[in-house]
Formats: C-alpha cells, sequence, structure tokens
C-alpha cells in the first residue's frame, strides 16, 4: 500500500474526501444526522459495548465515537460477532478468518482499544440469521459481564441480513434492561428507504462530531484493505470490493446513532 509524505495516509484513501455529486441515499443521510442532537460530549463520558456483526463495521460506525471515549477515560469494549470467513469470496476461510482478525486488531489499535478490549465470537459469516438463540445468548452475556452504559449496534433496518440479525438478537437480549441501546447505519447510506426504516424504531437521532479525529479514523479504516475494490487501493474487483464512494460517507463531520426507546 503506497503511502504519502509524511502523514503515512494512504494516498487513495486521500480521494475518499475528494467533492463527488453524491447519491440520494446520502442525501437522505446527510439530513437525518443534521437533524439530530448533539451528543458529541454526553457521549464520550458513556461507556459502551460496541456489537459489530464484522470487522471493520466498528471502525466505519462508531470509529471516532470510539477514539473519544478512550481518550476520556471511558471504558470502551469492542465485540466482532463473525468469523469474517467468506471474504474475500477467492481465498480460504482460514486464510481470510486470519487476515481479517489482524485487520481487526490494526484498526482497534489505532482506534486506541488494547487487545483485551476486543473480542471475536466467530459466528459463521452471513449465518446470523439462523444463530437464533445462541447469538440471543452471547450478546445478553456480553452485556452482563462487560455492564455498559449504552450498546451500540447495527439496525434491523439495515439492508445486510448479518446487520439485521445482531439488532435484533440485540433487542431480544435487551428487552425490560435499562442499558442504553443505540444504532448505528451502515448499509443504509446505500439504501434510502432503510433510514426510514431505521427512524421508525428509534427515536430523534444523535450526532457525535468527528472534528479532530478524522485522520485517525481514515487510518483505522485503511486497516481494511482486503475489503476494497481496486479503485480504493484493495485487490479486489469493482463488483464486489467497497468502493470510494461507500468510505466517503463515513468521513463526514459526525457519526450518526439512533437511540432505541425502552
Amino acid at each position: 500500500m503506497r503511502a504519502d509524505e509524511p502523514s503515512g495516509i494512504p494516498l487513495w484513501l486521500e480521494h475518499v474526501l475528494e467533492p463527488v455529486k453524491p447519491p440520494v441515499s446520502t442525501l437522505v443521510g446527510a439530513s437525518i444526522g443534521r437533524s439530530g442532537a448533539d451528543s458529541t460530549s454526553a457521549t464520550a463520558r458513556r461507556s459502551c459495548l460496541v456489537l459489530a456483526p464484522h470487522p471493520d463495521d466498528e471502525t466505519f460506525g462508531c470509529g471516532v465515537t470510539i477514539m473519544r471515549k478512550v481518550d476520556a477515560g471511558t471504558p470502551v469494549q469492542v465485540a466482532v460477532v463473525t468469523d469474517g470467513s467468506t471474504y474475500p469470496p477467492h481465498k480460504s476461510a482460514a486464510d481470510n478468518i486470519a487476515t481479517r482478525d489482524a485487520e481487526l486488531r490494526a484498526a482497534c489499535k489505532l482506534l486506541g482499544l488494547d487487545d483485551e478490549s476486543v473480542i471475536h465470537l466467530s459466528f459463521p459469516e452471513t449465518q446470523l440469521h439462523l444463530a437464533g438463540e445462541a447469538l440471543v445468548d452471547a450478546v445478553s452475556d456480553l452485556v452482563k459481564s462487560s455492564s455498559p452504559d449504552d450498546v451500540l449496534v447495527t439496525s434491523e433496518a439495515d439492508p445486510h441480513r448479518d446487520h439485521a440479525a445482531l439488532g435484533e438478537a440485540t433487542r431480544r437480549a435487551l428487552a425490560g434492561t435499562s442499558v442504553r441501546v443505540c444504532l448505528y447505519p451502515i448499509w443504509q447510506w446505500e439504501r434510502p428507504r432503510s433510514w426510514l426504516r431505521t427512524l421508525q424504531g428509534s427515536s430523534r437521532p444523535e450526532r457525535v462530531s468527528t472534528a479532530g479525529y478524522l485522520d485517525r479514523k481514515r487510518k483505522a479504516v485503511g486497516a481494511y484493505s482486503s475489503q476494497f475494490s481496486l479503485a480504493a487501493g484493495g485487490e479486489l474487483t469493482e463488483k464486489i470490493g467497497l468502493t470510494p464512494g461507500f468510505i466517503r460517507r463515513f468521513m463526514g463531520s459526525y457519526e450518526v446513532f439512533f437511540p432505541v426507546p425502552q
């Protein structure tokens, strides 16, 4: 991976911030985010458990939020739920698992987390919708062991099946508890209607400012090069890899969350 001077940020990753005409889904998401309440200061003081369906979701959706909490001395735990075995599709499951776990550790280190703060549950990737009570129990056990103020998780309205399954399992695991659940968008940025479904199950959005943290977030995102298209600095084809346009959606002036009413 080529790097510029002197920051060490890959040249291709600099291009994701270049001005382009955004698609409808991005415009909808940006409008929703701007309507949210600024929770930057309050969020930094609340401990959290970040539940990520796959290695990279924690960084895309919550990277700056994690960094702000860590810098404030607030406890953060990240749990990646699936094993990452199926992607990239041209490599073996064993190679993918090893690569993506290494990428996860590297990214989380850049976010300020030590290895003890990162858990990999290793449910089969693409199969979370079949996990049933095992996934609900796993989420419940994680919450009991970490006792967070907040749980950050993907939404049941996320278009990706693994993401939706984790959101549903988390809702079931925490029903009747006092733990605050906040949803973070990932594939909603690709599907305008999924924003509306996310809003229907949540209260007023909250936003966390990325000011002063975007360079660190870009470096952490760059750790996941196995997932990127050729145009984004990876080795995959344009049809299957994450593109500069997708990455750009997570490099805005804030991260957005959707609190779930208890």
